[in-house]
């Protein structure tokens, strides 16, 4: 199916229509997943700002919803996202894996919990993530809700070398804070 869907989104393009790719490919459902990445902690508290002890980087915003991949048109109300990423310089805090009951609240930065809402629409203040090497920006998002798989996977902002598109979207600097419109996940029922 995903074959299928990929080909079909190039089409509109051969005829040359023009098409965003990043649109195109936002219809491969389900969200494909991802490697879980470094430094996951567990049990992250739920926040309204994911940079809760003033890290270094340009403050943005992170916009996007989740939604059920067997009715793309059904949001999945009350989903959890845990979101962790770097910060401006590409150190995440801290640098290691565990609980965050492994750790003191004031070492544990730049994750947390945010919880959807009625429409599967979530929204959290944070800071544009750095690159490190290799990695161009991105974000770890782990999703559960209730009669959903879980998903593990990634989301890069602006788009360059080794950035996936279906999964990356350009921060709207013109805002104050600058926005990033995450694409939307499609998570299948269990």
């Amino acid at each position: 199916r995903r074959r299928f869907l990929k080909f079909a989104a190039m089409v509109p393009a051969s005829l040359g229509l023009s098409v965003s790719w990043a649109k195109a490919q936002e219809a491969m459902i389900p969200t494909s997943d991802d490697m879980e990445g470094p430094y996951y902690i567990s049990n992250t508290p739920v926040v309204r700002n994911l940079n809760r002890f003033g890290k270094p980087g340009e403050v943005m915003r992170i916009a996007g919803q989740v939604m059920n991949a067997a009715a793309p048109d059904v949001p999945v109300a009350g989903a959890r996202l845990e979101l962790w990423q770097t910060d401006g310089r590409g150190r995440y805090h801290p640098q290691e894996s565990g609980d965050y009951s492994d750790f003191r609240d004031d070492q544990v930065d730049l994750r947390g919990t945010v919880i959807a809402d009625s429409q599967g629409q979530f929204d959290v203040l944070s800071v544009f993530p750095a690159e490190y090497w290799p990695r161009p920006p991105h974000i770890h998002y782990w999703i559960k809700a209730e009669g959903f798989r879980p998903l593990v996977t990634q989301h890069y902002l602006d788009t360059g070398p080794g950035t996936r598109p279906h999964r990356t979207a350009r921060v709207l600097r013109d805002q104050r804070p600058a926005l990033y419109p995450a694409p939307t996940f499609y998570i299948e029922p269990v």
